[in-house]
């Protein structure tokens, strides 16, 4: 239809001169109704994403593993930002035709599954050697989209080396807190009340977060919720995973009151009900909005297989810490099996960064076993559950203290001496992603 609009004026000034000329006028609109003035339209074939276990790219995300080149042409998941540009790019496979590629929003649907629909096309220009494909989120949430490579109306063929997901967004890099206590937490070692563990945790976040601006902490306590208050009883300690099917509290997210719904809300209860597991948010959750992946978990207590052990104020403040570490992208500096059966890729043994040092036996001490991992494989894989492991609940010779990166705040286990400081490149990456986020 569009190229019917663009000839007509061009085939009607040709003929239209006086009155004389209306038969042929007249004779003319009967042939552009026939296609006569105009060339065949040929309608673009969609290529859908393959029905099958789809794989995500974060943005700023440099662990990209060989399931991600394997699978990009075929369908792969992205998480998108509203205003947020976007760059996905590759090297360039010399024996092949550059591809297009084939944007889709998903939505769910009625049946518990997904739905989606065509956004847009796009070519690639060439840069360094790389296709790269831009384009903008027009979405007003943050939203899931899936890609194809397109190539003669089918699959591109061609090899997709090297992908990269850049993200660069328009919103601040200030950031407030949310600390939201959820039923019986009794004293804690360091910290007498909520207001003292608030005050400790906000200056270690001034600390470590250095390229964020720390605003305001704010302390509130679940059973004040206004509409969700009588779920969360003062008096019963509440345990993540089974006091409610929703282990991350999520519905806590957008705590509704003035200046607190795009705090970051850290949720802290009695314990996670998880051998072993002190804290937990989602790989990228990225949402200061409310809904799924808002929260961050972390218990007062860790459960072990001889029963649960109190957590001391500083090492709640360190689980919270390293846990939004997740939430604003970044990995642990080295994969443990539980990342890799959650990754559902074998090749991310690390995060990607150059500046942060990996230590491949923590994968060979059996710190972690294989099976550990309870995340449920789905489409929404930014909402997958990525943990810090308490060293002390298992019985082995193994010491955190010395890898290479167990200082650095990301490192998966939690020992008396790690956690001392994000990387460099971490710092950048945080802030990047922290402007990529609407709050």
């Amino acid at each position: 239809m569009a190229r019917h609009t663009f000839f007509a004026p061009l085939c009607i000034r040709r003929f239209f001169v006086a009155k004389k000329a209306w038969p042929l006028f007249i004779f003319f609109i009967f042939l552009f109704s026939l296609d006569g003035c105009s060339e065949p339209s040929d309608p673009e074939k969609i290529v859908y994403p393959r029905d099958e276990d789809l794989f995500a790219i974060f943005p700023n995300d440099l662990a990209l593993g060989d399931s991600v080149d394997a699978h990009l042409s075929t369908g792969i998941m992205m998480v998108v930002h509203p205003g947020g540009h976007y760059k996905l790019s590759f090297g360039v496979d010399s024996t092949h035709e550059a591809p297009k590629m084939q944007l889709f929003r998903v939505y769910p649907t009625p049946n518990g599954k997904y739905g989606m629909s065509k956004i847009e096309t796009l070519k690639p220009q060439i840069s360094g050697g790389r296709y790269v494909f831009s384009f903008v989120c027009e979405e007003n949430q943050r939203s899931e989209w899936m890609l194809t490579l397109v190539e003669d109306d089918d699959y591109y063929k061609g090899r997709t080396p090297n992908v990269q997901f850049e993200g660069d967004g328009i919103y601040s890099d200030t950031l407030s807190l949310n600390l939201i206590s959820v039923g019986l937490i009794e004293s804690i070692e360091g910290a007498p009340s909520m207001d003292s563990l608030a005050r400790l945790l906000v200056r270690a976040f001034r600390e470590n977060y250095s390229t964020f601006v720390i605003d305001t902490i704010y302390v509130n306590r679940a059973e004040n919720h206004p509409t969700l208050g009588q779920n969360y009883p003062s008096d019963k300690h509440w345990h993540a995973g089974v006091s409610s099917q929703d282990m991350s509290l999520s519905e806590l997210g957008n705590w509704p009151a003035k200046g607190v719904e795009s705090a970051l809300d850290i949720v802290l209860v009695h314990r996670i009900e998880e051998l072993n597991v002190l804290g937990f948010a989602g790989l990228f959750a990225a949402n200061l909005v409310g809904g799924m992946g808002s929260t961050v978990v972390v218990g007062s207590h860790a459960l072990s297989a001889s029963g649960e052990r109190p957590l001391a104020a500083a090492e709640i403040v360190k689980i919270a810490v390293h846990e939004t570490g997740h939430f604003f992208g970044l990995r642990h500096t080295t994969s443990t099996w539980a990342d890799l059966e959650g990754y559902h890729d074998l090749s991310i043994l690390e995060d990607g960064l150059e500046d942060t040092p990996s230590c491949p036996e923590l994968l060979r001490s059996g710190l972690y076993k294989k099976g550990e991992s309870t995340g449920a494989r789905d489409y929404y894989v930014p909402n997958r559950a990525y943990k810090m492991m308490d060293a002390a609940g298992y019985s082995i010779a193994f010491n955190p203290d010395d890898c290479p990166d167990g200082y650095l705040v990301m490192f998966p286990v939690s020992s008396e001496k790690t956690m001392k400081s994000f990387s460099g490149q971490q710092l950048k990456l945080l802030k990047r992603n922290l402007m990529l986020i609407p709050h």
